[in-house]
């Protein structure tokens, strides 16, 4: 194959001028944008401005065109981009032997220093320097077991999150004690961080519906039953012996059992109306009774069965009732609205006020984009939606499941009654606050006023970027964020970005936030079912491993809580410890660049 022809070099040396002018000019343009900086930030900002600016002009192929003649191809140099452009401009002209035609720019180099300190800042000092740092969901239990927080520290914990979503100030503050205990016992460093609530999108509250228990006999590969399916029938309230745990327990009020004998026959219909029989294995003394049957039943309260030859009775129940759902399908029609529970073709949710904000034609995705629907009709008291995606067969929606909408621009508040509520305790406990849906720098604006209310205008900000319309207005939400001087973060929801922005798209999403915070010299937290595998089940998945690997090019990777979790803060730490900590070249289009108070194109291709 014939090799491509290098770009000439005059050319490439006034096209990387005129880039260099571009930087110069947004400067100029963004000069009050700047000015409100604040001082400690300036420099990034500068920075992160020049990001925005050589991506938004810069050809695709300039990267390739600067390798072909062994130069720095500007692509892994986010966090001094102007002093680097500089500098491949002299090597530039020092290999074609033209003197430079400008005196240099004043610039800032030393971006990854800028970023170690803002990380120490947002952190604390980190036991080792440019290794990442590891974020644990603390779970109720660190409450009760003092002990287990210790581990944690022990086994690498550096950050530890309370999420206000969950529990109570009374549980948040026993973990703080549980925490500050174990600092002190094991003498490691620990920052606290606490995530607000935010606005709850979610499905309401739906109608009861009868609880039903399903008894099955076990059956081979062949679907055919091996043995009758134990069922132990037991007064409401009470507990299975131990040696019948195994049985299916099913609450039951009996009547003149004491005639019942081993081998007698309980009749009756189940839920589903057809005929079963229940055999008598024994009868305790405490009236529990051990029953078998041949075919699979399903019980619902009230239902009656009765001795073939004889007096006796078994009366299900009574069952607590479980929450409802709506099995929905492809073409299926619903009407969202802020009202209880109607039945049928309703479907109460949370936060209606978002319905003046949605357009006709815009998605809705329903249980983290397990079922995904259409807007047909909108108005200020309900939404009407038509089903696009579920199964064929129907899936299940159940109460307090997420509702996104990832074509709305959504006007909600970021900050909610709860949120300023629970600042009371973030203020006086927390190290860092994460902020949960934010959007527009308004949110930023209205944070931190509550902060410095409460005296704490000091206290680091975690932006949280969950949804579409933070990711394309991240760059301006560091810009807001930058004018205050208190510590700056950056966490990637990647579940939530993954359902806004579609699972395909989330590669080169969490890329390219990463590239935006160093760009920024912001810390940036890797977020979302890491190594969740290992902490859920006790072993990893090889793609989990990988992922843990990638997460930690960031500065902190976050953790969930779950049953093994100190293992997993000890596996992430050796995976974090063995895995380079800089940023590689990632060549992924920047979404962000093009979208900050612009519309640009990529300057003319290259000849």
């Amino acid at each position: 194959m014939k090799e491509p022809t290098p770009a000439p070099a005059l050319w490439l040396l006034d096209t990387l001028r005129a880039l260099r002018a571009t930087l110069e000019r947004i400067e100029v343009e963004e000069a009050a944008c700047l000015k409100a900086i604040h001082p400690d930030y300036r420099a990034s900002a500068r920075n992160l401005l020049h990001f925005i600016s050589f991506h938004r002009h810069a050809h695709p192929g300039l990267p390739k065109a600067l390798r072909q003649r062994g130069l720095c191809a500007l692509t892994d140099c986010d966090a001094h981009l102007l002093a680097s452009l500089e500098a491949v401009i002299t090597a530039l002209e020092a290999l074609e032997g033209l003197g430079p035609s400008a005196a240099p720019t004043q610039s800032q180099p030393g971006g990854p220093e800028v970023l170690e300190q803002h990380c120490d800042r947002l952190f604390g000092a980190l036991a080792a320097a440019g290794v990442a740092g590891i974020m644990v969901t603390l779970p109720a239990e660190a409450a009760e077991r003092p002990a287990l927080v210790a581990d944690l520290l022990t086994a690498g914990m550096t950050i530890a999150r309370i999420n206000c979503a969950h529990d109570d100030p009374e549980v948040w503050g026993r973990m703080v004690e549980a925490l500050r205990a174990a600092r002190v016992a094991t003498g490691r460093p620990c920052a606290i961080a606490m995530d607000l609530a935010g606005p709850k999108l979610r499905t309401g509250q739906l109608a009861p519906q009868p609880a039903v228990i399903r008894a099955r006999p076990p059956r081979d590969r062949m679907g055919r039953p091996t043995q009758p399916v134990r069922i132990l029938a037991v007064s409401p309230g009470s507990l299975p012996r131990p040696q019948d745990t195994d049985a299916v327990l099913l609450p039951a009020r009996l009547s003149r059992a004491k005639r019942l004998k081993q081998g007698d026959r309980l009749q009756g219909r189940d839920a589903s109306g057809r005929r079963r029989s229940l055999q008598v294995v024994r009868r305790g003394p405490d009236g529990v009774l051990m029953l078998q049957a041949d075919r699979t039943c399903h019980f619902t309260a009230g239902l009656v069965f009765r001795q073939r030859h004889g007096k006796a009775r078994l009366r299900v129940g009574p069952l607590a009732p479980v929450s409802g759902e709506r099995l929905l399908r492809p073409g299926d029609v619903l009407r969202l609205t802020p009202e209880p529970d109607q039945g049928g073709a309703t479907l109460p949710c949370t936060l209606p006020d978002v319905f003046v904000d949605l357009c006709l034609g815009e998605r809705v995705l329903f249980d983290d984009g397990r079922i995904g629907a259409v807007i047909r009709g909108v108005s200020a008291q309900e939404v009407v939606v038509e089903v696009t995606t579920a199964q064929a067969r129907g899936s299940k929606l159940r109460s307090d499941k997420g509702i996104n909408f990832p074509d709305s621009g959504l006007r909600t508040p970021a900050l909610t009654a709860k949120d300023i509520e629970d600042l009371g305790f973030v203020t006086q406990h927390a190290d860092m606050v994460s902020y949960s849906f934010v959007h527009r720098e308004s949110d930023i604006q209205t944070l931190r006023q509550c902060l410095e209310d409460r005296g704490r205008g000091d206290l680091a900000v975690v932006l949280k970027i969950e949804t579409r319309q933070a990711f394309l207005n991240l760059p301006g939400l560091l810009l807001a964020a930058m004018a205050h001087g208190a510590p700056v973060g950056v966490m990637i929801a990647r579940g939530d970005l993954a359902i806004e922005c579609g699972w395909e798209a989330l590669a080169p999403i969490q890329e390219e936030i990463l590239r935006i915070c160093a760009a920024a010299h912001v810390p940036c937290i890797w977020a979302t079912e890491v190594l969740d595998t290992l902490a859920q089940h006790g072993h990893p998945t090889r793609a989990e491993i990988t992922d843990a690997a990638m997460g930690a090019r960031a500065d902190a990777v976050m953790l969930n809580k779950g049953p093994n979790i100190t293992a997993t803060v000890k596996v992430l730490e050796a995976i974090v410890a063995r895995s380079a900590s800089d940023r590689s070249d990632r060549n992924v289009p920047l979404i962000t660049c093009l979208s900050f108070r612009s519309n640009c194109e990529p300057d003319d291709p290259l000849p």
